[in-house]
């Protein structure tokens, strides 16, 4: 009798420390359910007014919920993002600016506190994406551009080692978008972007140098610009530039190149400077060959009516490195450009004439002009 007594005390021991665990359990849920809430609460707080933003958050949040760890990647919220932003974003035609914050409060809410999904930059894209780096001896600088590409959606990024004779290639960290194209001799000096835009197929390339560690977040801009209609999406360096009287000879080939195809607004930018994006159809149109002459390839998109536009500005001019090759008055490669530049002027005169888009004017009109009437 006193054993079944003993016996019916255990049992209810036993039922009762589960109820206590039960209990701490759920207790302990929901602590987490209300400290996941208020971390919401004190991110949106902290984006103010705007209602999309905090519309966002709360949706990265929610794709992130049930999720494990391992289930969690940056592929994952790209996806997600596509789908939040075409069901709550997509009716209104927005600026980057406007998409880099609700995207970055997107991968703040389904991140919950992952510091590398944290900064991956989801974007509103359908179409594929590649990169294309261009290196000759970046050993130093190879890997932070490769950093920051991976912050951002692409699906294929194309290194093309052009003459690396510093162990840049071992030196690379795996990925596996990572293609890689080693050319030991060197070759010329814009071949790299040609042969890296032969090997990918994706819709959109955009094409950087591997001595420049530009944030993920301003090169985000061009995929956009083409996403949203640019063919050809430039870098406009036109705030760095100093004033027109202390401007160099590379700078004043480049202006006159757009003024005399009719785009003044284009101004000094050109496809001769980095970051800048390509679409498959000006790819294709163009052909890869002619990205070996960037300004030829510039002057017959604007030929054959690509939709050319300078939509972000990345100032390359104060972070591009410094080498014997492009400092000083008449030196190589500004040699090299302006030669480019006359190629270009030369094939596009076959189409338009010696007068390009300069129109002829009356003799009673010039004089107009010359006297400022």
């Amino acid at each position: 009798m006193g054993r079944m007594r003993a016996a019916g005390k255990g049992k209810a021991r036993r039922i009762n420390i589960a109820r206590r665990n039960r209990r701490k359990g759920y207790i302990a849920r929901r602590k987490k359910v209300f400290h996941d809430a208020n971390a919401t609460r004190s991110e949106a707080r902290s984006y103010g007014a705007d209602w999309l933003k905090r519309l966002a958050l709360q949706g990265g949040r929610k794709e992130a919920a049930g999720k494990s760890k391992s289930e969690r990647s940056c592929e994952h919220m790209q996806q997600c993002f596509n789908s939040w932003y075409l069901a709550h974003a997509a009716g209104t035609r927005r600026g980057y600016s406007s998409i880099l914050r609700i995207s970055t409060a997107f991968a703040h809410g389904y991140a919950a506190g992952d510091n590398l999904l944290r900064h991956y930059i989801p974007l509103p894209l359908r179409r594929t994406t590649a990169a294309v780096v261009v290196a000759s001896n970046e050993r130093r600088t190879l890997n932070a551009v490769l950093a920051q590409l991976r912050r951002l959606p692409f699906g294929e990024i194309v290194v093309v080692l052009n003459g690396c004779s510093d162990g840049s290639f071992a030196a690379m960290e795996h990925d596996p978008r990572l293609i890689k194209l080693n050319y030991p001799e060197r070759l010329g000096h814009d071949v790299g972007r040609a042969l890296g835009a032969a090997v990918t197929t994706k819709d959109t390339v955009l094409f950087v140098d591997g001595d420049m560690a530009l944030p993920a977040e301003d090169l985000g801009a061009f995929l956009v610009a083409v996403e949203q209609g640019s063919d050809v999406a430039l870098n406009d360096i036109t705030p760095f530039l100093p004033s027109f009287a202390k401007q160099d000879s590379v700078t004043y080939s480049k202006m006159f190149l757009n003024m005399s195809l009719g785009r003044t607004d284009l101004l000094a930018n050109s496809l001769t400077a980095v970051p800048h994006a390509l679409s498959r159809r000006a790819i294709d149109a163009l052909g890869h060959a002619s990205l070996i002459i960037p300004p030829k390839a510039h002057a017959l998109a604007l030929v054959r009516g690509l939709t050319v536009t300078a939509p972000y500005s990345v100032n390359v001019v104060k972070n591009n490195r410094i080498r014997s090759t492009n400092t000083g008055s008449a030196n190589p490669v500004a040699g090299l450009i302006l030669g480019d530049h006359i190629e270009a002027l030369a094939e596009v005169m076959k189409i338009y004439g010696p007068r390009l888009k300069f129109t002829r004017m009356t003799r009673s009109k010039l004089a107009k002009v010359r006297n400022g009437r």
